[in-house]
């Protein structure tokens, strides 16, 4: 009767992970993007802690219930589909750490530019254009754990 409830919490989690990551990376890339000094420095760290708590409690429901569903189900976690999903699930947490640092950078610089009263610097777009990348091989390598799971 565990394995199904596990499952449950399993499908549940990869929803709210891929899915609050997405919601948070439109929404970042509507914030960071604006170029809007004021609305980066405000809304900005809104989006990284709640973007933070999101992901943090879902990774963690995927890896708890994930290594106990093969526990039980006697299936080896290092090899096979499930050693490459553990591979693309370390790439999208590096991608999304990265990104996470990034988003922190951006917000410390448009606050340093409030305080003084100046532009965004161009260190700030140079951030911008390396978060946007690291959306990439995160979104691909959550959609790669999705395939792996759904045509083991």
């Amino acid at each position: 009767m565990i394995y199904p409830i596990l499952k449950l919490l399993h499908i549940m989690s990869a929803t709210i992970l891929f899915g609050g990551g997405v919601f948070a990376a439109l929404l970042g890339t509507t914030v960071f993007g604006s170029k809007k000094v004021k609305v980066i420095a405000e809304v900005g760290p809104h989006i990284v802690k709640v973007e933070s708590y999101l992901t943090i409690l879902s990774a963690l429901a995927q890896i708890i219930t994930g290594l106990w569903m093969a526990s039980i189900a006697g299936f080896p976690v290092l090899t096979g589909w499930l050693g490459w999903a553990l591979m693309l699930f370390c790439i999208a947490g590096l991608c999304w750490i990265l990104g996470v640092w990034l988003q922190h950078r951006m917000v410390d610089l448009s606050k340093k530019a409030i305080e003084t009263n100046s532009e965004l610097p161009a260190k700030y777009h140079q951030l911008f254009k390396n978060w946007t990348f690291l959306g990439l091989p995160s979104t691909a390598a959550m959609i790669g754990i999705f395939y792996l799971m759904v045509f083991k």
